[in-house]
């Protein structure tokens, strides 16, 4: 049976969402942030735990000095930027890993399902999550993305989920997959746009390199990439085999036809961690995604919806 009920996460009033097989964790004062997702037969924790005080933070706050654990929402868009289209909203200011991460997010309880929301500030939407256990292994999130403005906008939203990950974790993907492109110009990746082979791949200084696996925090790495733009996918999975159990995410291909892939091993977080983040536009700032005409647009009172499924399996 799923159960939703009040509860306390450090010391933060909180909601558990509850089924013999499942445990989820969600904080409406930290950006409805989902604080935990413990999966019940093999007692682990798919999340990373804070590595700072967990608290609330200024709107504007940059997201790496915060408590860098759980699964937060990032929207409209993910790297800090100015609004890019011509119109009222030019120039307007876009916080790192956007707006409503830091912000308090209104929640209510509608039998079994957590349903929150929350409004901009440099843009005029509201943004709308419902949480449920679909299954007893199921954790599904619904999303409205709402204009409640008198003129369009371009936006991006991504999840932005910091999984557990270790030496016995292995990112899986649809067989499809044989290439990723780089975005972010770290380590041996070199220049954003460069693509390379996946799992088994060459970095830029001729190293063999897992791209499918994690290493430890003390590698001191990061790497994101995302899977080709014109081949969308609708799932991604990591599997634990220590734990002997796997999370799946599933998403609508056509409203998500990205999917952004961040591995930490150690640069930001005090623990390795993977994420695997399907968004609908293409790539992290929206200054980016605009420029290639993949950021999404709401017209005046439009409503964007789209539904995120983490699905729980023996692996």
């Amino acid at each position: 049976m799923e159960t939703l009920q009040p509860t306390r996460w450090h010391d933060q009033s909180a909601w558990a969402l509850e089924s013999e097989a499942l445990r989820v964790v969600i904080v409406p004062a930290l950006g409805a942030k989902i604080v935990s997702l413990v999966d019940r037969k093999a007692n682990f924790e798919w999340l990373v735990g804070p590595m700072r005080p967990l608290r609330p933070a200024p709107y504007g706050a940059s997201f790496v000095d915060q408590d860098m654990s759980g699964w937060d929402e990032m929207f409209p868009t993910i790297n800090a930027c100015d609004y890019p289209a011509p119109g009222p909203f030019h120039g307007r200011h876009l916080p790192d890993h956007g707006e409503v991460w830091p912000l308090p997010w209104t929640c209510e309880k509608a039998e079994a399902a957590l349903t929150c929301h929350v409004a901009g500030r440099a843009l005029p939407y509201r943004l709308t999550r419902t949480a449920r256990l679909a299954s007893a292994d199921t954790l599904q999130l619904d999303y409205t993305a709402e204009n409640t403005g008198a003129e369009p906008f371009h936006y991006l939203w991504a999840a932005h989920p910091q999984f557990t990950a270790d030496a016995d974790t292995q990112i899986v993907l649809p067989d499809q997959v044989t290439q990723v492109y780089n975005v972010v110009e770290a380590g041996p990746w070199g220049k954003a746009g460069t693509l390379y082979s996946w799992p088994q791949t060459t970095t830029s200084d001729g190293t063999a390199w897992q791209l499918d696996r994690i290493g430890p925090a003390s590698r001191h790495a990061c790497r994101k990439f995302y899977t080709l733009p014109t081949q969308p996918v609708s799932w991604g999975a990591l599997v634990n085999r220590r734990a002997g159990r796997a999370l799946r995410l599933e998403w609508p291909a056509e409203k998500l036809p990205f999917l952004g892939l961040w591995v930490d091993e150690g640069t930001y977080n005090a623990a390795p961690t993977a994420a695997l983040e399907p968004s609908n536009g293409f790539y992290d700032s929206l200054v980016r995604a605009y420029d290639n005409r993949q950021a999404a647009e709401l017209a005046p009172g439009q409503q964007h919806s789209w539904t995120l499924t983490v699905r729980l399996t023996s692996a």
